[in-house]
């Protein structure tokens, strides 16, 4: 898994991930509990910015989820590196087959 992959795999999971545990607090007042601003929220919501271990440790500790959970990491990060590992060996099996 790249660098790169992780971080769109992040940006992609975390914004609903953190609206779902949120419920009906707003920004402000997650700011306020988290110590974290209201701009950083914002970004990370809006899947503009990449969050900080720091302030992600501070919002799952206000929002009682594990940090796992909010990135993603419950579910397979795809990228083409892992299908390819995959689908080569399953092509010569096939072919073996035959």
């Amino acid at each position: 898994m790249t660098p790169h992959s992780e971080k769109a795999h992040i940006i992609r999971v975390l914004p609903d991930r953190l609206l779902d545990m949120m419920g009906a607090m707003s920004l402000v007042e997650l700011s306020m509990l988290s110590g974290v601003s209201v701009g950083t929220l914002s970004g990370w919501k809006n899947g503009r910015r990449m969050p900080k271990l720091d302030c992600l440790f501070r919002v799952a500790t206000v929002l009682d989820a594990s940090v796992d959970w909010l990135i993603g990491l419950d579910e397979p990060m795809v990228s083409s590196e892992n299908i390819q590992c995959v689908v080569i060996p399953l092509q010569r099996i096939t072919r073996n087959e035959d």
